[in-house]
């Protein structure tokens, strides 16, 4: 249990927290401007994955000894294609209960997440996807411990984190994060004075879905394996780090992200796999009930919420 192995579970730690941090990212969004919790993310994402090991599979079947492009091609239509479904779902579902109670959007979200789910099952035979390893050459960090990391690696870390940037930046910049933050803030004012509520929601949802999408297609090109069973779990637990981030915090959900990823790495190499998600979870539980309004949500701010 040396050093070098406590860096080598530090760099594989990176991409669990990365994609954990893109499907925080989409909750925090929409619960911003609806104060309710969309349950719906974790299914999203897996749709992406099948999307993409489904498609580049057959498009490398198609063109043999091509491999970049049928992936671009099968992530570019995975991306646009789940982003298109969270659209629909926030019109048929999100929409008409955004002023109704949040149970009410719970339990829809969580119906239309098991709806997602059964469909990728039904689509796909009850079986799993898997695509072969990709990008997967060992780059030696330190040849003597055998410290290394993977080009899809670095690639998942800095997608993640650019995409995660150019949200916050959106957010904190650009016209749409003007209007986000006044939806957020008061959706009645924001009304009154000429803010767009109804547009402001669909994108909003747009750049949710997106991001889901990208934590899914970036997940499946990783792990090369997606699985119908794994939306809700991954969503639920999103959703505490989202919570414990801040609910209205871009940067607090992705932190605490990081955080779970590095603690769910950190278990895995040095105590008993099978008991992760119990101890996550319980952990995840424990912090929401001593910080209910998350770990970095600012003094005024909590107050606020209180």
């Amino acid at each position: 249990m040396s050093a070098a192995y406590a860096l080598q579970i530090a760099l594989n730690a990176s991409v669990v927290s990365a994609l954990y941090g893109l499907l925080a990212v989409s909750y925090v969004l929409v619960h911003g401007i609806t104060r309710r919790v969309n349950l719906a993310f974790g299914a999203l994402s897996v749709w992406s994955g099948y999307l993409l090991i489904n498609l580049a599979l057959y498009f490398m079947l198609w063109n043999p000894g091509l491999i970049l492009l049928p992936l671009l091609g099968a992530a570019g239509y995975a991306l646009i294609s789940t982003t298109l479904v969270g659209l629909v779902s926030e019109r048929l579902v999100v929409r008409p209960l955004v002023r109704s109670g949040a149970l009410a959007m719970l339990v829809a979200t969580l119906g239309l997440s098991i709806a997602l789910e059964e469909l990728m099952r039904l689509q796909n035979s009850s079986a799993e996807s898997w695509l072969m390893p990709l990008y997967s050459e060992p780059i030696v960090l330190d040849a003597v411990n055998g410290v290394s990391t993977r080009p899809v690696q670095i690639f998942v870390c800095v997608a993640a984190l650019l995409l995660a940037a150019a949200i916050s930046y959106a957010i904190e910049k650009l016209p749409f994060g003007r209007r986000w933050r006044a939806v957020s803030q008061d959706l009645a004012m924001a009304e009154l004075c000429g803010v767009d509520v109804g547009r402001t929601l669909s994108i909003t949802f747009a750049v949710a879905s997106c991001s889901a999408a990208c934590a899914g297609a970036l997940s499946a090109l990783y792990y090369g394996q997606a699985s119908f069973s794994s939306g809700l779990l991954i969503g639920l637990k999103t959703l505490f780090v989202a919570v414990i981030g801040g609910l209205d915090s871009v940067g607090g959900a992705f932190i605490a992200a990081l955080l779970l990823g590095a603690f769910e790495t950190f278990w895995s190499g040095y105590f008993s796999e099978e008991w992760r998600d119990a101890i996550t979870l319980a952990g995840l539980t424990a912090l929401m009930i001593f910080f209910p309004s998350g770990i970095f949500v600012g003094a005024k701010r909590r107050e606020d919420l209180r």
